[in-house]
Order: structure tokens, then C-alpha cells, then sequence
């Protein structure tokens, strides 16, 4: 009984190689205007790296944008494509309206909303320009 224990753990902790490859198996997205969370690091670079390469119009979107310029240089040099830049701070409900505007002034149309932005486990003392609780706030009502 205790193998079965052990095994199950080991089969969540060490998973399988995924079979899933972008290149293959997502679609082509020529037309499809996304915006991405978080996109300058982490997952959501990776995100926008396989969007551009099915011709997706990908924002970046993020807080800081000289972050965001170098990794649209290095996903440019990539991907031979160009991300865009949106400015948005999801700890200020402010600023989140404000991209939304810009977004809205640019775009007919959002086809997909990747939500990869947050913070994880912030000192318990920081909260968002609103007052709440900076995790909440960035992770939940930021997006």
C-alpha cells in the first residue's frame, strides 16, 4: 500500500514529457490580437515566443517597460516578429483601467487574454495603491 503512496507522488512530482508541441499543434493566428500578462519573463515570455510564431498580434503586457523592450528585442530576434508593448501595473485598479483604454483605443477586438502577471507570497504588510492585500489585488482584482 505504502509503493502506491510513493508512486502516486512520484508520478505528480515527475510528470510525464508533455506531448504537446506549439509548433504543431496550435493553429495558425493570423488576425487573432492577444495580450499576454506578465510577458516579459517566465511563462509568459514563452507564451508570447509561441504566439508569434503562429502570427498572432501580441501585447505585452507589463509594469515595467524597459523590462518589456528588451524582451521584445529578444523575442524579435526570436521570432523575426514584434510584440507590443502595453503598459499595466495590475496592483493599480487605476492603471488597469487606463491599459484597458489604450488597448480599447487601438483594437476592435480582444480574441484571447493569456492572465500570467502576479506575485506570489509578498510581505504580508504590502498592499496595492487601492489598500487590499497586494497578492489579492494584483492576482484576483487586477485581472
Amino acid at each position: 500500500m505504502a509503493f502506491f503512496g510513493i508512486r502516486r507522488f512520484l508520478d505528480q512530482a515527475y510528470p510525464p514529457k508533455s506531448k504537446f508541441d506549439p509548433s504543431r499543434d496550435m493553429p495558425d493566428l493570423t488576425g487573432k490580437v492577444i495580450i499576454v500578462t506578465g510577458g516579459n519573463t517566465g511563462i509568459g515570455k514563452h507564451t508570447i515566443r509561441a504566439l508569434l510564431n503562429k502570427n498572432a498580434k501580441v501585447y505585452m503586457a507589463s509594469r515595467s517597460k524597459e523590462r518589456a523592450e528588451k524582451a521584445i528585442a529578444d523575442l524579435k530576434q526570436e521570432t523575426g516578429k514584434d510584440a507590443i508593448f502595453l503598459e499595466l501595473d495590475l496592483a493599480s485598479l487605476d492603471k488597469v483601467t487606463k491599459a484597458a483604454k489604450e488597448f480599447m483605443s487601438k483594437e476592435p477586438a480582444l480574441h484571447i487574454l493569456f492572465n500570467s502577471g502576479g506575485v506570489m507570497v509578498p510581505p504580508i504588510e504590502q498592499v496595492t495603491e487601492d489598500g487590499y492585500d497586494l497578492q489579492f489585488g494584483t492576482n484576483v482584482l487586477g485581472h
